[in-house]
This record gives structure tokens, C-alpha cells and sequence, in this order.
């Protein structure tokens, strides 16, 4: 891994501090990524792996923090929607090299922020290899299976690395006024809307075919 310049160095601390210091959270649904902070700089960027379901509210919490998102998944009709809550830039790491493009888009510095939302030994791997110096990661998926890691890269950048799961209820409201704002894809999101007694046979068609659908609702009136 290359050295990085000491001015280079300085100014990626300064830009850290705005996330670390803030102590902020992004929120949407029902789940949180920690560390983005509202009025972050301008240079900032932050890549989210996968955007299913927690991918895609992380886009979007990102995107109203004001940090310039990269969407990163291997469905084009994901990242297609991920753009529509936000995201700047988007990645098909079946057709496209991923630390190429990373490189390119951030100017050969990584991303500031990588939220892993999708839970594979590879991803979980990625996002400290990918991720900027003196950087954060923040995993919201989760692996099964142990994870072997190359430990040097985490003291070498000087990451930060959290883990994301529950959420206060101050994050509900910041995702009512994102719903409210009009500033999701609501209607894009939402595959399909059924009632209590067709839950079941939903769900095995989700569970069967699970890139099919993005998020099912259940009526309860």
C-alpha cells in the first residue's frame, strides 16, 4: 500500500473529524449508518455496498446528510433506483472492476465513508481495503461465516470501523420528514402491497425469488 503525502494526510484528518467529532447518525427505515454527519464537506464521498432494502435507505440518508454517494451492486435496476434516492455515481461490480472505479470517481483517495449492507465475506474484506485513509466502515450486514482480514490495513489507515443495527426514536422522525419531504422513491421502492392474509404467500414468493422484489407492505387496515 502506498504512502500517502503529508499534506494529503492533514487534510483527510480534518475531513474525519467532521464525521467523528459530530457524532451523527443517517437514518431511513429502519435502520441507521453511523458517522454520516448533516453538512459534511463538500469533497466528501461514501460508497454503499449492495442496495436492497437497507442499502437503498442508506442512499438515501446519505444523500440528505449531503455526502455525494456511490451505489455499488450487481443489479442494474437496483443501482437505477439507488440513483433515485440519491446516489451520485453507481457501480455494477459484475461488469465494472471495483477498485478501479473507485479510484477513479474519488481521485485515486477511496472513499471517506463505506457502508457494507449486504453481509459476504467479500464485501466485509472490500470495505477496509476500498475505504480512504484515516476513513470509516460501517457494517449493517453481517456474516455467517468468520472473516479473515489483512489486520495491518486497519492500524496503516487509521479507520474507524462500527457496527449499525438499532435505531432511537429520533431517527423514526428524521425518516417521516424524509418521507414527508417527498425526497424517496416511495412508489419505486415499494414492490408490492398486500394484506395480512396474503402475507404469507408473499413472502414465500420473496423468500424463492428474492431479487424480484425490493419491499413488500402489509396492509393492516
Amino acid at each position: 500500500m502506498p504512502a500517502q503525502p503529508d499534506s494529503w494526510r492533514s487534510k483527510r484528518r480534518r475531513s474525519h473529524r467532521i464525521y467523528r467529532n459530530a457524532g451523527g447518525k443517517a437514518v431511513c427505515g429502519k435502520t441507521h449508518a453511523q458517522g454520516i454527519v448533516p453538512g459534511g464537506t463538500a469533497d466528501s464521498r461514501l460508497s454503499c455496498r449492495r442496495c436492497g432494502g437497507v442499502g437503498l435507505g442508506a442512499v438515501a440518508a446519505s444523500n440528505r446528510c449531503g455526502a455525494t454517494t456511490i451505489c455499488i451492486d450487481v443489479d442494474d435496476d437496483k443501482l437505477e433506483l439507488a440513483q433515485l434516492a440519491g446516489g451520485a455515481y453507481s457501480i455494477n461490480t459484475s461488469r465494472e472492476p471495483l477498485h478501479e472505479r473507485l479510484q477513479e470517481i474519488t481521485e485515486g483517495r477511496g472513499p471517506d465513508v463505506v457502508i457494507e449492507a449486504i453481509g459476504t465475506r467479500v464485501t466485509f474484506r472490500a470495505a477496509v481495503e476500498e475505504v480512504a485513509f484515516t476513513g470509516r466502515v460501517v457494517y449493517i450486514g453481517y456474516v455467517k461465516e468468520p472473516v479473515t482480514y489483512e489486520t495491518r490495513v486497519f492500524v496503516q489507515k487509521e479507520l474507524d470501523i462500527l457496527g449499525s443495527r438499532n435505531a432511537q426514536p429520533e431517527d423514526f422522525h428524521a425518516v417521516i420528514k424524509l418521507l414527508e419531504a417527498g425526497r424517496f422513491p416511495v412508489r419505486q421502492a415499494v414492490s408490492l402491497v398486500v394484506s395480512l392474509e396474503e402475507a404469507p404467500g408473499a413472502l414465500r414468493s420473496w423468500s424463492e425469488n428474492p431479487s424480484s422484489f425490493k419491499k413488500i407492505l402489509v396492509a393492516l387496515d
